[in-house]
């Protein structure tokens, strides 16, 4: 078989069967004279080729993008015209889509995903309209002066991303029937090509390459809509402002940066930008030598990969919670959710779930809401927060696995999956599902909180392994609204390697994880604990009362019995007899 670059036009006749249902001979002499008189005659001076033709459409090869538009418009003109002394229910109208993809040749046929694209931007197309997708798109800048509108992303059957769409303005032609579509809106970014500084210009390709690299490792997580390398480069060195360049790509976020060379030094600067505000959200600065050249530009994707999208979490967050309830979208209640997530406590656990169960009701094809709700029983399990252990155990597998089936590139729902199936004793089925969301993103700090507790909850608990991955999410993350779990794990890694007695180095994280705001009371009582078993009385006693405030439920048979359902809790207690009683004296209830 044979693969191509075509331009494919798909075409369709509105309402055919209610026309051929009202008058059949009538309705298929029209279709006839209309094919023979507009169709035929501009396919044929284009030189395009009809690949197929169905009872009412059509589907077409061009060699050129713009010649498929131009063509197009061409037949849409000629249908108003020609169909203008119609009523509107007898009218010929068809709806035309347009798309530039690699095919598969197959004789006469021509298969693959750049047809079925095409088919479904026809279907987004308003009766007597064209809508193109973004490769056809970024053909026409410059060569065609016709109006365009851009309908950002879309959600489409049988294709795993969205769809960045353009609906071509006819004359004539009403957009208000344009069929409705149910979209998760997704938070969209372009990375634009980082200016090179230095006096050398051959250090172009350094700045070229950062540029691609982040692109690809942002496009790593589902939760963004990030925009090709070729569609940003194409206003490389242009005068556009940055919200110029935004609306021309129908962003949210702009990330742009330069790269400085003088000698061995390298400074590469990046900034976050809000494109309709103009707004800066983020911004750093990073000072490297050049001892190992592909060494420092992974070290700096990095850096601006695990900076930029907390931070967009982060704003994206803050204006859901700023828009009243009944008006969000699935994307913004999972937002809220995330927000409500992060406050770590459980009430706030719940109230999570309700809101994603919400997201969920609005758009049940929404993989990454399915993989949050499976964080939510997950939490409930790893923090002693479940009132049915196994029944929060299968929930979230049912949600984890839900994720991975509607988006089996979602890391998110696999390191889910993975941490579920761990609680579950399905150790080896974990590490498989660990190991694949680590293929997918190995940027994701999800990933190693998972790793780190799956090295805790091993038949033999590895200590070094589980500091490695703490630190490895601290060193990507700093300022992660999560990150107070890492320097618990840190504590827990120093636990596990002093035979499950805890010590200063232990004390010492825990305290760490305490100083975020947002810490659960689960890590507060490890803080006490440690700090009655290191005759840190006062201490101790400061983070019982944040406990207790934070959970006033907290009693002595809730702290001895929280973890009764795992391994490792007989030899807590056993290293640690007395601490129970110590922790009472300074003011735990006793039930």
């Amino acid at each position: 078989m044979e693969r191509r670059l075509v331009t494919i036009v798909a075409a369709d006749l509105v309402g055919y069967s209610r026309l051929i249902s009202d008058d059949e001979e009538g309705t298929l002499e029209r279709f006839k004279y209309v094919r023979e008189t507009i169709i035929e005659p501009e396919l044929k001076s284009a030189g395009a080729r009809v690949i197929k033709t169905m009872g009412d459409g059509l589907l077409v090869e061009f060699s050129s993008p713009v010649d498929a538009v131009r063509t197009s418009l061409a037949i849409q003109s000629a249908m108003v015209a020609q169909e203008a002394d119609q009523p509107e229910t007898r009218k010929l109208q068809f709806r035309i889509g347009i798309n530039l993809g690699d095919v598969i040749i197959d004789r006469d046929d021509v298969l693959g995903d750049g047809v079925n694209i095409a088919a479904r931007l026809e279907s987004l197309a308003p009766p007597g309209g064209i809508c193109i997708s973004r490769t056809v798109h970024d053909q026409l800048r410059g060569k065609m002066s016709q109006p365009m509108t851009a309908m950002g992303p879309q959600n489409v059957k049988n294709i795993p991303e969205p769809i960045h769409v353009w609906r071509v303005e006819i004359e004539g032609v009403s957009a208000a029937e344009a069929p409705a579509t149910k979209r998760t809106e997704r938070p969209s970014i372009v990375i634009l090509p980082f200016d090179n500084m230095s006096s050398d210009p051959e250090q172009e390709f350094l700045a070229d390459g950062i540029v691609e690299d982040v692109t690809t490792e942002l496009s790593r997580f589902r939760t963004l809509t990030v925009i090709a390398r070729n569609s940003a480069f194409s206003f490389k060195g242009t005068p556009k402002d940055v919200r110029e360049i935004a609306r021309e790509l129908d962003v949210k976020y702009v990330v742009e940066g330069s790269v400085r060379r003088a000698g061995d030094r390298l400074r590469v600067t990046a900034q976050l930008i809000e494109a309709e505000t103009g707004g800066h959200l983020w911004a750093e600065r990073w000072d490297r030598t050049m001892a190992d050249l592909f060494d420092v530009q992974d070290e700096l994707t990095s850096a601006i990969v695990t900076g930029v999208e907390p931070e967009l979490g982060a704003h994206e967050r803050t204006l859901s919670r700023k828009k009243p309830t009944e008006n969000l979208t699935a994307w913004e209640l999972a937002q809220r959710g995330y927000s409500k997530f992060f406050e770590y406590t459980q009430e706030s656990n719940d109230a999570a779930l309700d809101l994603y169960q919400k997201a969920m009701r609005i758009d049940p094809q929404f993989a990454f809401v399915h993989a949050l709700a499976a964080r939510v029983h997950y939490a409930r399990l790893a923090l002693g927060w479940t009132k049915d252990f196994d029944q929060d155990r299968q929930d979230g597998l049912k949600l984890a696995n839900r994720a991975v089936e509607l988006d089996p590139k979602s890391d998110y729902g696999h390191v889910m999956r993975a941490g579920l199936l761990f609680l579950s004793g399905r150790h080896q089925d974990a590490r498989e599902a660990l190991h694949i969301s680590e293929k997918l993103n190995p940027n994701s700090i999800v990933l190693y909180l998972i790793h780190g507790i799956a090295e805790f909850l091993a038949e033999e608990p590895n200590p070094d392994a589980m500091e490695a991955f703490a630190n490895k999410a601290l060193r990507l993350s700093p300022s992660d609204p999560q990150a107070y779990t890492f320097y618990n794990l840190i504590g827990t890694a120093h636990l596990v390697r002093n035979s499950f007695k805890y010590n200063e180095a232990a004390t010492n994280a825990y305290e760490m994880a305490c100083r975020y705001s947002n810490v659960s009371e689960v890590v507060l009582m490890n803080a006490v604990y440690a700090c009655v078993q290191v005759d840190r009385l006062d201490d101790a006693k400061h983070y019982l009362e944040t406990a207790l405030n934070k959970a006033p439920y907290l009693t002595a048979p809730l702290t001895m019995n929280r973890w009764s359902h795992l391994p490792w809790v007989g030899k807590l207690h056993d290293a640690n007899e007395g601490a129970l009683e110590k922790m009472i004296a300074l003011g735990l209830p006793e039930e």
